[in-house]
């Protein structure tokens, strides 16, 4: 076995660098992908707000006052509902207790009007507050409470400390003001109203409610005969969820809820922690489904490569086997010497690959442990096969082998069609019944090599058609080379390593490119404009003119975006107006993804209002609005559930500014209360996610690793019938063929298949997006809902023009190395 390796080892250092390299990207990508998914769902649950992440465990005592009589009884229950927490829930919850209690009502301050006062308490407020003066409040007596208050509040509402406040029939005796003493913590975003004073403006009022909520005695609030509202707040910690235990948290959270219910007390729990696991594991299977397809095609390219070269030894070193049974060796040992042999590169190749993925982040998966083992069983397998086949004569019937490639090609193409189906209408993208199935998402995989084999259906007609237009023909060459392409043996295997790879390759080119051209899109749509300015106050006349003047700023378009009723109908019809001169508008925001509705003249509306003649609306001034022809969006404007009206004119209250230009010239302008959003922010947000660009460099990385495979395919190839080509080449040099004839001769003899796998490689990777994406779409990624990703960003035109140029550049090194190798190799 070793002097096989030794004698032939150019091709063994060629299968080491193959199955090395397959097996570092087989292991490495699963684990640079779970790294990115770990980080996806930390920073998923960190920027959610405390309040929506956390888990809300809510008890409303009314007239029956016996529970919760003290702190320690409202201790008790936080240890009860805790130990009701699934395991996988308690092992992702933070173990710090956080609960609170206050009246369910505001009480209205010294019977004034709109001035209202809210008792609470809550666990471990000392150690989060820092009193500016006077200090906490005591037990009280009777009807009799002391209070603390934000200072804040106080200054807003005139509550001094010493104030004794009347609620009713009881009295608050102000002990107290403080403020946050660290305001970055968690608890100030739990208990948000202890940092200001709420406003509250009832139906129909014309004055809002200020409502101030302080901090009294735990026991003296829990023992008064008021109506509580008693909290216990579970949050999550935010190191604890990932990728792998994410399904088992959301089925554990609502095993919580069932569990709940099963109490004495009536309890609620109130989160929005569910649905961010549902939104983040919906993208966690799209992305685990397009890893899946490439880590397929992946698998399928580098074993069919690897298996060129394995086929290449075992051609090689085909006489050294067959002296060996002319020796008396039998067939298992000369079986045994060459997939030994080949055992003895591939395995240490795959262990080293394996080792070196090692190095990258992240949790290995099952296909990053199971795959490079798999590539190296696979590959002494192949080679086992081979030897057999050059160790003795084949006796198959070829009527039987030919039966079985028909009923395995139609197998192959059952099962990619259906697999399309099932993908289209239930799989990953669209978190139905198929989501996360490897038959499902091995559709692009299977789709490929359904395109492989048709061609090798049609391919060989098609050389025939062009042998016969040759041969009508008197120059020698062309015909000498298309006869060569007729007849050239095992053009299977390359076939179906090749246009996989090429289609394969194609798609995640075209996928990443419509990715972020679709991302480019939703970041211009979020904002309308390079740069987009609000203020609910509104925007000055003079600040506008600054702004307008300003350098670096092009253009500015006024404009107004608020809500009101539109009269139609009994009780009216809520509605969002957008004031602003269309015109202007559209040579603002001239050579951007945006579309606006077209030029004309009249108020645009929803369609449910397009069948009113006229109506009115009451804002931004008392208008009648007759429709002039619909809308149904207007860039960086949420309508919501209701109409949109829009009305093609400058407004004379302007609010929101659209702008052209430099953030940097507009942000020292801004009025207080001004919020500036731009295009280059928002695709920041979109593109910064981890899923994101985990998912962008997952794709690049894979299409790399699949064209440089390809390229390895067809070298392989080439090489293999190197010594046939040299042979028939050696007897046409003799009858007087030139070196540059027979350059072309090989050039000929190699075109006619790859162009047509290279070309149908291209077509199939380029249809696969308008074909899976209803089962993979990839909306969520570009900031839009499931559905989003317009039909433009399906085919964008760099990323085809780029996996055109691969294609193209994968048949042009091929044939430049058949032509030198055909003449060079021939000169004499």
């Amino acid at each position: 076995m070793i002097r096989l390796l030794g004698v032939h080892r150019g091709v063994a250092a060629l299968l080491a660098t193959l199955v090395f390299g397959a097996a570092l990207v087989v292991s490495a990508l699963p684990r640079m992908v779970e790294s990115s998914l770990d980080a996806a769902a930390r920073s998923i649950i960190g920027a959610a707000p405390p309040g929506t992440a956390s888990l809300t465990v809510q008890y409303s005592r009314g007239f029956d006052l016996r529970p919760m009589r003290t702190t320690a009884d409202v201790a008790g229950a936080d240890t009860a509902w805790r130990a009701l927490l699934p395991t996988a829930l308690r092992m992702a919850a933070d173990p710090a207790p956080l609960f609170d209690f206050s009246a369910s009502s505001p009480i209205l301050i010294n019977n004034q009007a709109h001035r209202y006062l809210t008792l609470k308490w809550v666990s471990g407020a000392d150690r989060h507050v820092r009193y500016v003066e006077g200090g906490p409040p005591g037990p009280g007596s009777g009807t009799r409470f002391e209070v603390a208050v934000p200072a804040v509040a106080a200054s807003e509402m005139s509550i001094r400390t010493g104030d004794t406040l009347r609620l009713g029939d009881l009295t608050a005796k102000v002990t107290g003001l403080f403020e946050p003493a660290r305001p970055a913590d968690r608890f100030w975003a739990l208990e948000p109203e202890l940092t200001y004073v709420i406003h509250h403006r009832v139906p129909l009022a014309t004055e809002d409610d200020l409502i101030v909520t302080a901090l009294t005695d735990g026991d003296r609030l829990a023992g008064a005969e008021l109506p509580m509202i008693f909290r216990w707040l579970v949050t999550p910690a935010q190191g604890r969820v990932g990728a792998g235990n994410a399904a088992d948290v959301l089925a554990a959270t609502e095993e919580f809820d069932r569990r709940l219910g099963r109490q004495d007390l009536e309890l609620t729990l109130s989160t929005g922690f569910d649905r961010i696991l549902r939104e983040y594991l919906d993208r966690l299977a799209v992305t685990r489904a397009l890893i899946t397809v490439f880590l397929s095609g992946l698998a399928v390219v580098c074993l069919g490569t690897t298996a060129l070269a394995v086929l290449l030894f075992a051609g090689r070193v085909r006489g050294d086997l067959l002296l060996m049974r002319a020796r008396g060796a039998s067939l298992a040992r000369a079986v045994l010497t060459c997939g030994g042999a080949v055992a003895l590169v591939a395995v240490p190749a795959a262990a080293a690959g394996q080792l070196a993925a090692g190095f990258v982040p992240g949790a290995p998966t099952a296909f990053a442990r199971l795959g490079p083992a798999a590539l190296a069983v696979g590959t002494v397998a192949i080679a086992c096969a081979a030897a057999a086949a050059a160790a003795r004569r084949s006796t198959g019937r070829r009527s039987a082998n030919a039966l079985r490639r028909i009923v395995l090609e139609i197998l192959v193409l059952v099962l990619a069609v259906a697999s399309v189906q099932l993908l289209r209408t239930g799989g990953p993208g669209t978190g139905g019944p198929g989501a996360g199935d490897a038959f499902l998402a091995s559709a692009p995989v299977l789709l490929a090599l359904a395109a492989a084999l048709a061609l090798l259906r049609a391919g060989p007609a098609l050389i025939h058609l062009a042998f016969r237009a040759a041969a009508r023909r008197a120059a020698a060459v062309p015909f000498l080379g298309l006869a060569a392409a007729r007849a050239v043996p095992g053009a299977a295997l390359p076939v179906l390593t090749l246009l996989p790879a090429v289609a394969l390759a194609a798609y995640g080119m075209v996928t990443a490119g419509g990715l972020e051209e679709a991302q480019r899109q939703a970041a211009w749509e979020r904002t309308g404009a390079e740069i987009r300015v609000e203020r609910a106050q509104g925007i000055a006349p003079e600040t506008l003119e600054q702004i307008a003047r300003a350098p670096g700023v092009r253009a500015v378009v006024p404009a107004a975006v608020g809500t009101t009723v539109a009269e139609v109908g009994f009780g009216g019809r809520p509605a969002t107006v957008v004031a602003v001169d269309l015109d202007a508008y559209r040579r603002l925001v001239a050579g951007s993804p945006l579309h606006l509705p077209p030029p004309g003249t009249g108020a645009l509306v929803s369609p449910d209002l397009s069948a009113m003649r006229s109506f009115d609306i009451g804002w931004p001034a008392r208008t009648t609005v007759t429709p002039a022809g619909t809308v149904d969006a207007m860039p960086g404007v949420r309508a919501g559930d209701g109409a949109l009206i829009v009305l093609r004119a400058a407004p004379e209250q302007v609010n929101t500014l659209l702008i052209a230009g430099d953030p940097g010239a507009v942000r020292p302008l801004l009025p207080s209360g001004a919020h500036m959003t731009t295009v280059a922010g928002a695709l920041a947000e979109i593109t910064g996610m981890p899923l994101t660009k985990a998912l962008t460099t997952a794709l690049r990385v894979a299409a790399a690793a699949l064209a440089a495979y390809a390229l390895a395919a067809v070298a392989i190839a080439l090489t293999g019938g190197a010594a046939r080509r040299a042979e028939d080449l050696g007897l046409l040099r003799a009858l007087g063929l030139t070196r540059r004839q027979a350059g072309l001769v090989t050039v000929l003899e190699a075109a006619p298949l790859l162009v047509l796998t290279a070309v149908a490689g291209l077509a199939a990777g380029l249809a696969m997006p308008a074909l899976l994406r209803p089962g993979i779409d990839l909306s969520a990624y570009a900031g839009g809902r499931y559905g989003a990703l317009t039909a433009t960003a399906l085919l964008p035109v760099l990323p085809c023009a780029v996996a055109g140029a691969l294609a193209a550049g994968v048949a042009a090194v091929a044939l430049v190395g058949a032509y030198l190798g055909g003449s060079r190799g021939h000169a004499g």
